[in-house]
């Protein structure tokens, strides 16, 4: 095992990048998923019950957001916990993954179509949809390279200086 950065260890020829530690929401969202989670099965209880006949619709229309929501916040934190980004390089392949318990999508890149791989701060307006995923630790970068025309992004909240040893890392074995 190498450590190449604060975050990054190389592994078994895979660059392990770990996600960054936010501690207060990794205390906070426990508790908001428990009480979300309650009102939830009170929400299920009451329609099972029939006391809710007056209201079904709305019922029903909220557990769905429910549900989304309960999802969203399970994955945030567990993205947060326990995530990893995994870099493979393998048969002229640059693999991406993001992985939770070693779950996760994952997609592939042919190198020889890689261009302009360098270290990249996040862009985009802080109101995007985007900004929003990044602050949870869902999107975006701070290494980007070209491929077929669009900018791809890894490495989330990599500090400058990470991300430029993680750039020049990959150029090696990358013969770029």
């Amino acid at each position: 095992m190498e450590e190449i950065g604060k975050r990054i260890k190389i592994i078994d020829s895979q660059y392990r990048i770990a996600t960054p530690k936010n501690y207060f929401m990794l205390i906070f969202l426990p508790i908001w998923l428990a009480a979300w989670t309650a009102a939830g099965l009170f929400a299920i209880r009451a329609l099972l019950s029939g006391k809710a006949s007056d209201a079904l619709y709305f019922i029903i229309a909220w557990l769905c957001g429910w549900l989304a929501a309960e999802l969203f916040v399970l994955l945030a934190f567990l993205w947060g916990a326990f995530g990893y980004e995994i870099i493979s390089i393998y048969q002229g392949k640059l693999k991406i993954k993001r992985s939770i318990f070693g779950y996760g999508p994952g997609k592939e890149f042919d190198v020889s179509r890689i261009s302009n791989l360098r270290a990249s701060g996040f862009f985009g307006p802080m109101t995007s949809w985007k900004f929003g995923m990044a602050f949870w630790g869902l999107w975006g970068g701070t290494v980007a390279f070209e491929y077929n025309g669009k900018t791809r992004r890894f490495g989330i909240s990599l500090s400058e200086d990470d991300a430029n040893k993680l750039v020049s890392s990959l150029k090696e074995r990358l013969s770029i």
